[in-house]
Protein backbone atom coordinates (compact mmCIF):
# COMPACT_ATOMS: atom_id res chain seq x y z
CA UNK A 1 0.00 0.00 0.00
CA UNK A 2 3.08 1.90 1.05
CA UNK A 3 4.60 1.60 -2.44
CA UNK A 4 1.36 2.19 -4.57
CA UNK A 5 1.08 5.94 -2.63
CA UNK A 6 4.67 6.46 -3.19
CA UNK A 7 4.53 5.62 -6.63
CA UNK A 8 1.27 8.44 -7.03
CA UNK A 9 3.03 11.15 -5.37
CA UNK A 10 6.04 10.46 -8.28
CA UNK A 11 3.70 10.10 -10.26
CA UNK A 12 1.51 13.21 -9.37
CA UNK A 13 5.51 15.50 -8.80
CA UNK A 14 5.87 14.28 -12.83
CA UNK A 15 2.50 15.42 -13.94
CA UNK A 16 3.30 19.01 -12.23
CA UNK A 17 6.34 19.59 -13.96
CA UNK A 18 5.74 18.18 -16.81
CA UNK A 19 1.87 20.19 -17.44
CA UNK A 20 2.85 23.68 -17.27
CA UNK A 21 5.05 23.06 -20.74
CA UNK A 22 2.76 21.41 -22.53
CA UNK A 23 -0.53 23.51 -21.68
CA UNK A 24 -0.86 26.33 -24.23
CA UNK A 25 -1.14 30.09 -22.55
CA UNK A 26 -4.25 31.69 -22.09
CA UNK A 27 -4.38 34.68 -25.12
CA UNK A 28 -6.64 37.70 -24.44
CA UNK A 29 -9.21 38.12 -27.07
CA UNK A 30 -8.53 41.48 -29.27
CA UNK A 31 -10.86 43.39 -27.88
CA UNK A 32 -9.91 42.75 -23.82
CA UNK A 33 -6.31 43.73 -25.16
CA UNK A 34 -7.73 46.91 -27.00
CA UNK A 35 -9.47 47.88 -23.86
CA UNK A 36 -7.05 47.37 -21.26
CA UNK A 37 -4.67 49.73 -23.75
CA UNK A 38 -7.02 52.27 -24.06
CA UNK A 39 -7.34 52.36 -20.26
CA UNK A 40 -3.81 53.28 -20.47
CA UNK A 41 -4.41 56.42 -22.07
CA UNK A 42 -7.73 57.46 -20.53
CA UNK A 43 -6.04 60.88 -18.52
CA UNK A 44 -4.92 62.06 -21.97
CA UNK A 45 -7.28 64.37 -23.58
CA UNK A 46 -5.03 66.84 -24.55
CA UNK A 47 -1.25 67.02 -25.46
CA UNK A 48 1.09 69.88 -26.24
CA UNK A 49 4.47 68.40 -27.43
CA UNK A 50 7.58 69.74 -28.46
CA UNK A 51 9.50 67.16 -30.47
CA UNK A 52 12.79 66.97 -32.78
CA UNK A 53 11.51 65.67 -35.89
CA UNK A 54 14.34 64.10 -38.84
CA UNK A 55 12.92 63.79 -42.26
CA UNK A 56 15.07 61.62 -44.54
CA UNK A 57 15.62 63.12 -48.04
CA UNK A 58 14.88 60.90 -51.17
CA UNK A 59 18.49 59.94 -51.46
CA UNK A 60 18.75 58.62 -47.54
CA UNK A 61 22.10 59.95 -47.81
CA UNK A 62 20.78 62.99 -45.96
CA UNK A 63 18.04 64.43 -43.18
CA UNK A 64 16.39 67.71 -42.28
CA UNK A 65 16.52 68.16 -38.44
CA UNK A 66 14.34 71.02 -37.10
CA UNK A 67 11.74 71.77 -33.62
CA UNK A 68 8.17 70.98 -33.89
CA UNK A 69 5.33 71.78 -31.65
CA UNK A 70 2.16 69.36 -31.74
CA UNK A 71 -1.40 69.75 -30.69
CA UNK A 72 -3.55 67.12 -30.17
CA UNK A 73 -7.06 67.04 -28.97
CA UNK A 74 -9.07 63.51 -28.27
CA UNK A 75 -10.35 61.82 -30.69
CA UNK A 76 -9.66 62.76 -33.87
CA UNK A 77 -7.73 66.71 -33.70
CA UNK A 78 -4.10 66.90 -34.62
CA UNK A 79 -1.88 69.82 -35.16
CA UNK A 80 1.75 70.55 -36.25
CA UNK A 81 3.90 73.61 -36.81
CA UNK A 82 7.41 74.71 -36.74
CA UNK A 83 6.96 77.36 -34.22
CA UNK A 84 6.82 81.18 -35.80
CA UNK A 85 6.99 79.58 -39.26
CA UNK A 86 3.22 78.21 -40.29
CA UNK A 87 3.79 78.58 -43.63
CA UNK A 88 7.03 76.23 -43.34
CA UNK A 89 6.00 73.69 -42.37
CA UNK A 90 2.01 73.01 -41.12
CA UNK A 91 0.04 70.20 -40.65
CA UNK A 92 -3.84 69.61 -39.67
CA UNK A 93 -5.69 66.60 -39.67
CA UNK A 94 -9.59 66.95 -38.25
CA UNK A 95 -11.43 63.44 -38.66
CA UNK A 96 -9.90 62.09 -41.61
CA UNK A 97 -9.12 65.06 -43.58
CA UNK A 98 -5.78 66.57 -43.81
CA UNK A 99 -4.35 69.96 -44.81
CA UNK A 100 -0.80 70.51 -45.33
CA UNK A 101 1.03 73.47 -45.83
CA UNK A 102 4.67 73.02 -47.14
CA UNK A 103 6.92 75.58 -48.03
CA UNK A 104 4.02 78.07 -48.89
CA UNK A 105 2.35 75.14 -50.57
CA UNK A 106 -0.93 73.82 -49.54
CA UNK A 107 -2.18 70.60 -50.09
CA UNK A 108 -5.55 68.61 -49.03
CA UNK A 109 -6.57 65.42 -48.65
CA UNK A 110 -10.11 64.49 -47.61
CA UNK A 111 -9.36 60.71 -46.34
CA UNK A 112 -6.43 60.49 -44.92
CA UNK A 113 -5.29 57.38 -42.54
CA UNK A 114 -1.72 58.76 -41.95
CA UNK A 115 -2.18 60.08 -38.66
CA UNK A 116 -4.27 57.77 -37.07
CA UNK A 117 -1.37 55.91 -34.99
CA UNK A 118 -1.58 59.18 -32.29
CA UNK A 119 -5.27 58.56 -31.69
CA UNK A 120 -4.06 55.74 -30.15
CA UNK A 121 -2.22 57.75 -27.17
CA UNK A 122 -5.04 59.59 -26.40
CA UNK A 123 -8.30 58.85 -24.50
CA UNK A 124 -10.68 56.60 -26.69
CA UNK A 125 -13.78 54.83 -26.26
CA UNK A 126 -12.48 51.27 -27.29
CA UNK A 127 -15.33 50.32 -29.81
CA UNK A 128 -13.90 53.49 -31.60
CA UNK A 129 -10.49 52.22 -31.55
CA UNK A 130 -11.47 48.31 -32.98
CA UNK A 131 -13.58 50.33 -35.43
CA UNK A 132 -10.84 52.65 -36.65
CA UNK A 133 -8.43 49.25 -36.97
CA UNK A 134 -10.84 47.37 -38.89
CA UNK A 135 -11.10 49.96 -41.56
CA UNK A 136 -7.00 50.01 -41.64
CA UNK A 137 -7.48 46.17 -42.65
CA UNK A 138 -6.68 44.79 -39.21
CA UNK A 139 -8.40 41.13 -38.47
CA UNK A 140 -10.03 41.21 -35.27
CA UNK A 141 -10.83 37.62 -34.85
CA UNK A 142 -6.90 36.81 -34.13
CA UNK A 143 -4.79 37.33 -31.36
CA UNK A 144 -1.16 35.27 -30.94
CA UNK A 145 1.43 36.00 -28.88
CA UNK A 146 5.20 37.13 -30.23
CA UNK A 147 8.08 38.42 -29.31
CA UNK A 148 9.07 42.42 -30.30
CA UNK A 149 12.53 44.03 -29.55
CA UNK A 150 13.17 41.20 -26.44
CA UNK A 151 9.49 41.47 -25.27
CA UNK A 152 6.73 39.21 -24.88
CA UNK A 153 3.91 40.98 -26.58
CA UNK A 154 0.29 40.38 -27.85
CA UNK A 155 0.16 40.54 -31.94
CA UNK A 156 -3.42 41.56 -32.97
CA UNK A 157 -4.09 41.05 -36.63
CA UNK A 158 -2.89 38.11 -39.16
CA UNK A 159 1.25 36.31 -38.56
CA UNK A 160 1.75 36.69 -42.61
CA UNK A 161 4.35 39.35 -42.96
CA UNK A 162 3.37 42.77 -44.26
CA UNK A 163 0.15 42.07 -43.21
CA UNK A 164 -2.07 45.19 -40.88
CA UNK A 165 -0.88 44.67 -37.10
CA UNK A 166 -0.82 46.13 -33.40
CA UNK A 167 1.95 44.87 -31.41
CA UNK A 168 0.93 45.43 -27.61
CA UNK A 169 3.52 45.19 -24.81
CA UNK A 170 1.80 41.57 -22.64
CA UNK A 171 3.05 43.40 -19.40
CA UNK A 172 2.13 47.22 -19.66
CA UNK A 173 -0.60 47.25 -22.43
CA UNK A 174 1.45 49.48 -24.02
CA UNK A 175 1.08 49.89 -28.13
CA UNK A 176 4.77 49.26 -29.71
CA UNK A 177 4.09 48.59 -33.40
CA UNK A 178 1.35 49.57 -35.52
CA UNK A 179 1.49 48.63 -39.22
CA UNK A 180 -1.03 49.23 -42.00
CA UNK A 181 -0.71 49.57 -45.69
CA UNK A 182 2.43 51.41 -46.64
CA UNK A 183 2.69 52.63 -43.35
CA UNK A 184 4.48 51.35 -40.70
CA UNK A 185 4.71 53.20 -36.63
CA UNK A 186 7.08 52.25 -34.29
CA UNK A 187 6.94 53.31 -30.03
CA UNK A 188 9.39 53.01 -28.00
CA UNK A 189 11.38 54.69 -24.87
CA UNK A 190 8.32 54.90 -22.82
CA UNK A 191 8.59 57.28 -20.31
CA UNK A 192 5.71 58.53 -17.05
CA UNK A 193 4.26 61.24 -17.71
CA UNK A 194 2.21 61.31 -14.57
CA UNK A 195 1.46 58.16 -12.23
CA UNK A 196 0.51 55.43 -14.28
CA UNK A 197 0.20 57.36 -17.25
CA UNK A 198 3.12 56.68 -19.82
CA UNK A 199 3.74 58.36 -23.06
CA UNK A 200 6.27 57.23 -26.08
CA UNK A 201 9.25 59.65 -26.17
CA UNK A 202 10.32 58.29 -29.76
CA UNK A 203 8.11 57.58 -32.94
CA UNK A 204 9.68 56.37 -35.59
CA UNK A 205 7.53 56.75 -39.23
CA UNK A 206 8.11 54.23 -42.14
CA UNK A 207 6.74 53.86 -45.76
CA UNK A 208 6.91 51.01 -47.76
CA UNK A 209 9.76 49.38 -45.33
CA UNK A 210 11.51 52.55 -45.48
CA UNK A 211 12.16 55.50 -42.61
CA UNK A 212 10.82 58.83 -43.67
CA UNK A 213 10.53 60.79 -40.48
CA UNK A 214 11.84 59.81 -36.65
CA UNK A 215 10.23 61.95 -34.02
CA UNK A 216 12.07 62.48 -30.61
CA UNK A 217 9.92 63.91 -27.77
CA UNK A 218 11.68 66.81 -26.20
CA UNK A 219 9.09 68.32 -23.92
CA UNK A 220 5.46 67.34 -22.77
CA UNK A 221 2.56 68.75 -21.06
CA UNK A 222 -0.16 66.97 -20.33
CA UNK A 223 -4.47 67.92 -20.48
CA UNK A 224 -3.24 71.65 -21.97
CA UNK A 225 -6.09 74.28 -22.40
CA UNK A 226 -5.95 73.98 -26.78
CA UNK A 227 -8.06 76.38 -28.61
CA UNK A 228 -10.64 74.54 -31.32
CA UNK A 229 -9.70 76.81 -34.31
CA UNK A 230 -6.26 76.27 -33.93
CA UNK A 231 -7.77 72.96 -36.07
CA UNK A 232 -10.43 74.77 -38.46
CA UNK A 233 -9.24 73.49 -42.11
CA UNK A 234 -11.54 75.78 -43.80
CA UNK A 235 -10.35 78.57 -41.79
CA UNK A 236 -7.21 77.93 -41.98
CA UNK A 237 -6.95 77.28 -45.51
CA UNK A 238 -8.64 80.08 -46.28
CA UNK A 239 -6.04 82.10 -44.41
CA UNK A 240 -2.94 80.89 -46.58
CA UNK A 241 -5.06 80.91 -49.74
CA UNK A 242 -5.67 84.45 -49.85
CA UNK A 243 -1.96 85.04 -48.43
CA UNK A 244 -1.13 83.45 -51.29
CA UNK A 245 -2.60 85.70 -53.59
CA UNK A 246 -2.41 88.39 -52.51
CA UNK A 247 2.09 87.75 -52.73
CA UNK A 248 1.13 87.02 -56.62
CA UNK A 249 -0.82 90.47 -57.12
CA UNK A 250 2.47 92.23 -55.75
CA UNK A 251 4.26 93.98 -58.63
Amino acid sequence: MAKISNFLIVLSLIIIIILPSNVLPYILPPAQIIAIMTNKFININTLNITQLTKIKEQDREKEKVFGECIYLNSPDLYRSEIAGQPGKRLIIHKGSRTLRVINGGITYDGQSKEFLYRFLLLAQNPERILEMLKDLGLNLEKASLTRFEGRIAYLIGDKEEGSPRLIVDKGLFLPLLLRYGDFLFHFSDYREIREQTWYPYKIVYSLKGAIVEEYILKDIVLNPSIDLSLFDIPLIRAKFEKSELKEKALP
